[in-house]
């Protein structure tokens, strides 16, 4: 592009100027080329060696989340119940966030609410439902398979 711009001050002629970018433009495309192919080409054996389900976690887990916990959740809360999540400080924020999103997909049909004293339901993750205020049931303690996570604990919620 630099060359481009010099060329355009040099020459008078807003053809050569033309000529010049778009002489720049193919060489440049074809210097990417042969990568960009490579990387399609690695993606796609990649991606054929994935079964269905791996490629459907593949981005959560590949985020460090371990999806399993989630099923376990989903094998607990019943399918029309409500419930509320909560993080520790001690959890990073992108991990949280990554937790929140795939268990917004993954618990449907249940309905996930903001308020820990609304929900059927209280899954925090390295909170205990006892430190949310809301009195619960037994709580089941939902240990990652991946290190260095606090566990998710779930309970029913006693109103």
């Amino acid at each position: 592009m630099l060359l481009t711009v010099h060329l355009c001050r040099r020459s008078g002629s807003t053809v050569q100027a033309a000529t010049a970018l778009a002489a720049a433009l193919v060489a440049s495309s074809l210097a990417v080329a042969p990568v960009t192919a490579w990387a399609v080409i690695s993606d796609l054996r990649n991606a054929r060696e994935l079964t269905a389900r791996e490629a459907e976690r593949s981005g959560p887990e590949g985020e460090g989340l371990d999806t399993a916990v989630v099923d376990r959740l989903a094998a607990l809360i019943p399918r029309d119940a409500t419930y509320a999540l909560a993080f520790s400080p001690r959890v990073h924020p992108d991990h949280a966030l990554v937790f929140r999103l795939w268990a917004l997909s993954s618990l449907l049909p249940r309905v996930a609410v903001a308020n820990p004293a609304a929900a059927d339901w209280i899954v925090g993750w390295g909170v205990a439902p006892s430190d949310l205020g809301v009195r619960a049931g037994p709580v089941h303690v939902l240990a990652s398979r991946r290190g260095g996570d606090p566990p998710v604990d779930v309970a029913s919620a006693r109103r």
